[in-house]
């Protein structure tokens, strides 16, 4: 893999007590944080966030594989960060606290919706977007989380080797717009997702001293 020079520090194997421990408490806080998601994502809905453009955006169910791709995208990312560089590691991780207490703040006091349409035909998209469908309510949209997900990841990987980054920067922006063309968030969601995301990632990178 090609790493930057100006990335150093080594992987988690060359950390001390500390550090790991840091780490540790991190991966933690997410994991726990993750778990609050379900129980948030319930009615009612206190703003409507909807705006003529997402009026516009056709539903494409062949979207919803880079959709649901973040789930192997997050944890492979994590692990390529903690083999190769613990700081970058710790800075994704805060950034992903940051931006899930920002979220949760949202989803408790100021919660959206988004109306899901009916899903025609019995192809492979189209059961798989029945089954995202069945297994996440319609709550918890604004911000988006797949977004704000996707622009930590994008940011790390370029950090960590810009050419290796761009590649996955690329994918990171499929995922982002997937959210609107499988009907799962906004045009605000997907903005909000990323500004949020955006400070998010400069405070966790300032704060790991990366």
């Amino acid at each position: 893999m090609e790493v930057a020079e100006r990335v150093t520090g080594g992987g988690v194997h060359r950390q001390g007590v500390r550090d790991l421990a840091s780490l540790l408490g991190l991966a933690a806080s997410v994991t726990g944080l993750f778990a609050l998601y379900r129980p948030l994502n319930s009615g009612p809905a206190r703003l409507n966030l909807k705006t003529p453009l997402d009026d516009w955006i056709p539903l494409v169910a062949p979207f919803v594989v880079p959709y649901v791709s973040v789930m192997l995208l997050v944890p492979l990312t994590l692990a390529v960060l903690l083999t190769v560089n613990a700081r970058l590691a710790k800075s994704a991780l805060m950034a992903t606290v940051l931006t899930l207490l920002v979220a949760y703040a949202f989803y408790s006091l100021a919660q959206t919706h988004v109306p899901r349409p009916l899903i025609d035909g019995d192809d492979v998209f189209a059961r798989l977007l029945r089954t995202v469908y069945r297994n996440d309510e319609p709550y918890n949209c604004f911000p988006s989380l797949h977004t704000a997900l996707s622009v930590i990841m994008a940011v790390h990987w370029v950090r960590l080797s810009p050419r290796i980054g761009r590649c996955v920067a690329a994918w990171c922006g499929l995922i982002m717009f997937s959210t609107l063309f499988v009907h799962q968030h906004y045009v605000a969601d997907m903005a909000g997702g990323a500004a949020v995301a955006a400070f998010s990632c400069w405070a966790g990178l300032r704060l790991s001293r990366e």
